[in-house]
This record gives structure tokens, C-alpha cells and sequence, in this order.
């Protein structure tokens, strides 16, 4: 027996395939559509919230649910390593930062081990917001250990990709990297302008290493599973 959220959320995805509702539209609010279903505003917020998981409608909070009529989904593969920036541009969409902060500090015990540092040692954080086509979809924050570019890295840093700027400004290739798979918690501090759609979040623990297995950053990423989508092929 269907559930009477998934039938409600075939309907509204129907009706939005037939041009009912326009992209871009602010669709009826919960008590509108409680009140045409005859069910309770739960039910309809399980049902806007499958439409948010495949790509149909996006959430903004204080103002309501729009049709993403269009909506695209980027592929990955986890099997292989790519960039962020790879990611969003095989896409065909434009790729953006937001937000950009870099500053320095000491590493925390989890970053000593996993880069292979000491104590007293100075990391770069780079926090950051992802956008393809002006859409946040990924919150960074990037470890890169100062011994490995210098202090005046905050001066060299471009936008984008920092794997091509470590690789363009310091002469430094990451051959691969060991990800991990993890579970989103109320202890991860995102911000605002990801969250406000309540979007359905990945978080990807990433050390990153050079050709001879030394680490080179660290990355936590935050990955909008609505906007993103990854397969593992098994043999």
C-alpha cells in the first residue's frame, strides 16, 4: 500500500511535469495543500520534503516551496578522485565561492594525525561556500599545513579548485585521496545560507596526498545529496 505522503508527492510531480506549476513558482502552502489532500500538514511537509530530496522543489525558509521544474542533478563517482570544481563544471554549470574566509591556527589532535603533524605546527583553514550557478551546494573547509605553502599563501589563494592552485602556484600534484563517508551531526557548525533550505546534507572526511603517499590537506565537505548525487560501481 502506497503511503499517503509518496502519493501526494507523485502528484505534485505530476502536475509539475504538466506545466501546473511553473518554474519558479511558489507552490500552495501547508495548509493549502492539508486542506485539498484532507491530510495533516506533517504529511504534507514528508511529502515537500521527498519533492526537495529529488530535485523537484527547493525550500526557502520563512517564504515556502518553489519548483525547480528543470532540476539538474551532478554526478560523481566516489571510485575516482575529482575536484569540486570538476564536479560542478562536467555539470555544465558555473562554478562560484562564497563567503571565503582564510585564516590561520593550531592544528586540533584529529588534524595532527591525520597530516601528519606536530603540536606546534600552524594550519591555513579555508572555509567556504560551493556554488554552481549561484546556488550554494557544497560548504568546504579545507586544513593545508603552512609549512607546505608558506605564510603567504592568503595572497596567493584563487577561487575555485584548490587542487589546480597548489598545483599552478606551488608546483604540488594530489595523486589521490582517502575518503570517508560520514554521518552529518548537531556538532558540525554549517552556515546559514546552506541550511536555510534544509536541504538533505553528505559530509565526505578527504585527506588528500601527493605521488610519494604524503598528506597534503584535508578536507571537510558538506555536500548537498539533492544537488549532487554519487555511485560506487561493485564488481
Amino acid at each position: 500500500m502506497v503511503n499517503r505522503y509518496a502519493e501526494i508527492c507523485a502528484i505534485l510531480g505530476k502536475e509539475i511535469d504538466q506545466g501546473l506549476f511553473l518554474e519558479g513558482e511558489r507552490l500552495p502552502t501547508e495548509r493549502e495543500l492539508s486542506d485539498r489532500f484532507g491530510v495533516s500538514r506533517e504529511t504534507i511537509r514528508r511529502s515537500l520534503k521527498q519533492l526537495i530530496e529529488l530535485g523537484r522543489v527547493h525550500g526557502i525558509q520563512g517564504s515556502g516551496y518553489y519548483v525547480r521544474r528543470h532540476g539538474r542533478h551532478m554526478k560523481s563517482t566516489i571510485n575516482r578522485f575529482s575536484s569540486i570544481t570538476e564536479l560542478i563544471r562536467n555539470a555544465n554549470l558555473t562554478e562560484g565561492d562564497l563567503e571565503v574566509q582564510i585564516f590561520k591556527r593550531k592544528p586540533d589532535a584529529q588534524e595532527i594525525q591525520l597530516l601528519d603533524l606536530g603540536s606546534q605546527d600552524v594550519v591555513f583553514v579555508i572555509d567556504r561556500i560551493r556554488t554552481a550557478d549561484r546556488e550554494p551546494v557544497v560548504y568546504s573547509k579545507n586544513i593545508l599545513p603552512q609549512s607546505i605553502v608558506g605564510v603567504d599563501f592568503p595572497e596567493k589563494f584563487e577561487p575555485g579548485s584548490l587542487t589546480k592552485c597548489l598545483s599552478q602556484k606551488y608546483g604540488i600534484t594530489v595523486a589521490e585521496a582517502l575518503m570517508e563517508l560520514c554521518a552529518v551531526t548537531d556538532e558540525d557548525m554549517l552556515p546559514y545560507r546552506l541550511k536555510a533550505s534544509n536541504p538533505p546534507l553528505l559530509k565526505f572526511i578527504q585527506v588528500h596526498y601527493d605521488a610519494k603517499g604524503a598528506p597534503i590537506f584535508l578536507s571537510y565537505d558538506f555536500m548537498r545529496n539533492d544537488k549532487i548525487r554519487f555511485f560506487v560501481r561493485r564488481t
